[in-house]
């Protein structure tokens, strides 16, 4: 392979870390007339007169002075209170918000001006229903136990001679999803119509992590779809019928799953958009418009997830929600990497050891491949010498320079692209591992060794200091793993034959700097899988190198 070559494709390597690192931005969803059309399946509601559906002006919350129902089961525990029977905390019992010992459960919600199931409507500006006092005769602590069957837990409250709002919350035992019913009942003695707004708040779950975004995301059949705040505004910019809208990072996930029959809107904003580290999304699911006759009700029933992007707990949600674990191109091959690493970690009991053990067996497959690779460039290193003989014969004759090196490669039996192309066929699967390692939620805080603590963190040994850097940002400890990984990547390329190209040659050595530097904010885990995987490379060198030279 000539140099040309093999810059070009260092180069396009170089070009996706870059475009990762700094400017992937979530996809911009546009939907066309035509998936529209295919994916609506009842007439297009006309959109709320504008501020319609504003959020209230709603003080923070002083929780002490309000009576409060937990509800759940041993995996969350979710708190409603009766001003206007909204969400007041969510935390997820069996995952904490940090390393520490004494760190408090993951909260999703973090708001006290702004409660999620807030309900309003969009013509009936004179009921105001998130000001309402619900009762409920449920206990002030109604967790559902391990073995029970599902429970309803239902809360009241009405505008007196108006209307009647009463909201039923199915909880299922071992399972993050519930199933919520806002049901409204005319209990005036005219006709009542409108539409109903039900707010969500989401706050991002972590803050400062580029690798780990919290977005807005819809499904349709399984084709996710990533709305950037600055298509919020635009019309129709979620579908009228989806499979699930989630607001979601690469470990947890809150979903809307619509089962109400009929047209409905799902309306994204932004609160706060001027302060990024404050900024609310809010969806509104808007129903269709319903009428009712004195004493007649409507239902609108909702399925709702919140928790880990654990698949099990996924597939038991239903709604195709599953699809939220999206490791993108090379899903097929992320899918049985993750099945064959919780396989080793169910014997060794160490994620560390078992991405060790992956990327043995992963070499153990690649091995002919990288033996053929690397046979290929010592044989080509031997014959550079008669190479440049006839290119520098024939440089003013290409078309005779070319037919004597393929004869030349024919004599001697050697492939010019064959130190290539094995190495090229590891690459997907380094893409699989670094999206599998990057969106599963089992290794979020798992440790390895000594200051290894979290393998879906960058490697750190914190040292006391912090120092904000060019093109890495910060770095509030050393990257010793990293630096280690660079080092063996440098003792790799000095040990692998580049056929004697001086600027091939300045090539490889460049890579190992500018990898070391892209990973430096790369999940631990991912370092320690390119870490072991150059140790197994500079041994398997050896002994291609100790056998050609006998």
């Amino acid at each position: 392979m000539d140099s040309k070559s093999f810059l070009a494709i260092v180069l396009s390597l170089l070009l996706f870390f870059v475009w990762r690192y700094y400017f992937a931005p979530p996809e911009l969803t546009r939907v066309a007339q035509q998936q529209t059309s295919t994916t609506q399946s009842a007439p297009k509601e006309s959109a709320p007169p504008k501020g319609a559906l504003s959020p209230p002006p709603v003080p923070k919350v002083n929780l002490a002075t309000l009576k409060t129902w937990s509800i759940g089961d041993q995996l969350y525990r979710m708190k409603i209170i009766s001003q206007g029977a909204r969400e007041s905390s969510f935390e997820l019992l069996k995952f904490k918000q940090t390393l520490k010992h004494d760190s408090p459960p993951i909260q999703l919600v973090q708001e006290t001006s702004y409660l999620p199931l807030d309900v309003q409507f969009v013509t009936h500006s004179d009921i105001d229903l998130s000001a309402l006092t619900y009762s409920s005769s449920a206990p002030s602590d109604d967790m559902v136990a391990p073995g029970e069957g599902a429970k309803n837990i239902s809360f009241q409250a009405e505008v007196p001679g108006k209307i009647r709002i009463t909201k039923i919350f199915t909880v299922k035992p071992d399972s993050y999803a519930l199933q919520l019913e806002i049901r409204v009942r005319n209990i005036s003695k005219k006709n009542f119509s409108d539409r109903l707004g039900t707010s969500f708040y989401f706050r991002p779950y972590t803050t400062g992590e580029r690798y780990n975004p919290s977005r807005l995301t819809y499904s349709i059949k399984g084709s996710n779809h990533d709305v950037s705040p600055k298509e919020f505004d635009k019309p129709g910019v979620i579908p009228s019928s989806i499979d699930w809208l989630a607001y979601q990072d690469n470990y947890f996930i809150q979903a809307i799953m619509p089962k109400t029959q009929g047209s409905y809107q799902l309306i994204p904003r932004a609160i706060n958009p001027e302060n990024p580290d404050k900024e609310i999304t809010r969806v509104v699911y808007l129903t269709g418009k319903f009428d009712l006759a004195p004493n007649e009700a409507k239902t609108f029933t909702l399925d709702l997830y919140s928790g880990p992007k654990e698949v099990s707990a996924l597939k038991m949600a239903d709604h195709n929600l599953a699809a939220s674990v999206d490791y993108g191109w090379f899903s097929f091959l992320a899918k049985p990497l993750l099945a064959v690493l919780q396989w080793i970690y169910g014997y060794v009991g160490n994620y560390g050891v078992a991405i060790i053990l992956l990327t043995i067996m992963i070499k153990i497959i690649f091995w002919p491949l990288t033996h053929k690779s690397y046979t290929s460039m010592q044989k080509m290193k031997k014959l550079q010498p008669k190479i440049q003989q006839i290119r520098e014969k024939y440089k003013d004759d290409r078309e005779k320079q070319n037919q004597e090196l393929m004869q030349v490669y024919k004599t001697y039996k050697v492939n010019p692209a064959g130190g290539c192309l094995p190495m090229l066929a590891q690459i997907p699967v380094f893409f699989a591992l670094y999206r599998m390692l990057e969106e599963t939620v089992q290794l979020r805080h798992k440790p390895f060794i000594l200051w290894i603590n979290d393998l879906t963190a960058p490697d750190r040994l914190h040292m006391g200091f912090s120092v904000t850097l060019p093109f890495i940002g910060n770095l509030n400890g050393l990257p010793v793993l990293t630096i280690l990984m660079g080092i063996t990547m440098f003792l790799q390329q000095k040990m692998t034959p580049t056929g004697g190209d001086p600027m091939q040659e300045k090539i490889m050595l460049i890579m190992p700097v500018m990898f070391t530097i892209f990973f430096i904010n790369f999940p631990s885990g991912l370092v320690l899988y390119w870490f072991v995987n150059n140790l197994l490379s500079i041994a398997q060198q050896y002994w291609i190198n100790r056998h050609a030279a006998a």
